[in-house]
């Protein structure tokens, strides 16, 4: 009997070392939700790691996340796993770790109102798109105030539901256009432009179809990562661009690829730890 007891209060006791230990792996710093008009809502994590843990486990605000980026304090990209509920990052000698990642699945629009839902694991700071107004609260907010004309609130941890809406931009006021006044040259005016707008329909339609078959235009950046990798063989690691390319930040490095890769340009597959980007 007293063997049986002391062995139960022995698996608490390991139990909750287990747990107090889970989560000093990690603590976060900063967390914040940016609302933006379209719906999608950018979520950033940033919090403080242990050097000498392998991973980390972050819940998930939602289980559809995109444009997901994990850096380390020196902007180093760090390796993760995503699943639906929750995003493991491999931290191994991390201090610091940000975490980023986009989603639409916070946000729904009904009858002009906006509404966002989501259940925070921890304090958050939330920001609303600029010119919004606040309709509904499931709960008082710690805090509320205007940033650069937006509003922010903090919250606590827990389920939430904030509504909004948003200003409805005015159409322009169409221009008015005076008469035309009548010319004893009428006839060869109207013949005149009659001509000009034939020319200039055949000429947009060959540039319609010239600029259909053209690919986007690509930015300056994008070009000098096509060229590398032309001259690389049409492949490289994405190490070796953040170090052909050291005046680029590494976070903005890993934008334009993702900016080439959704443009058809180039393909990224993960090769080990190491992701590789090739030309299409």
């Amino acid at each position: 009997m007293a063997f049986n007891a002391f062995f139960t209060i022995l698996l608490v006791a390991v139990l909750l070392f287990n747990a107090t230990f889970a989560y000093a792996q990690y603590e976060v710093n900063e967390a914040r939700l940016t609302v933006y008009r379209d719906g999608v809502v950018r979520v950033e994590v940033k919090a403080s790691v242990s050097e000498v843990e392998p991973s980390i486990t972050l819940p998930l605000l939602s289980s559809s996340v995109y444009n997901v980026l994990a850096v380390d304090e020196n902007a180093e990209t760090l390796n993760y796993d995503v699943n639906p509920l929750n995003i493991t990052v491999y931290t191994l000698g991390a201090k610091a770790l940000t975490l980023e990642y986009d989603t639409d699945s916070l946000t729904r629009k009904e009858a002009g109102l906006w509404t966002l839902t989501f259940n925070a694991p921890f304090n958050l700071k939330v920001l609303l798109p600029e010119g919004s107004t606040i309709t509904y609260l499931s709960s008082p907010p710690t805090s509320i105030r205007i940033v650069d004309g937006r509003i922010e609130l903090t919250v606590e941890r827990g389920s939430w539901e904030i509504g909004y809406e948003l200003p409805v931009t005015p159409l322009p006021k169409p221009i008015p256009v005076p008469p035309p006044q009548p010319s004893q040259w009428m006839p060869l005016t109207v013949a005149v432009g009659t001509l000009i707008i034939v020319v200039t329909g055949v000429t947009m339609s060959i540039a319609l179809i010239k600029r259909r078959r053209r690919r986007p235009a690509l930015m300056m950046e994008e070009e000098a990562i096509i060229r590398f990798l032309k001259e690389r063989g049409g492949r490289a690691l994405e190490v070796e661009l953040r170090e052909a390319f050291p005046h680029i930040p590494r976070t903005s490095m890993w934008r334009l690829v993702r900016r080439l890769e959704k443009m058809g340009r180039v393909k990224v597959r993960k090769v080990g730890l190491q992701n590789v980007v090739e030309l299409k």
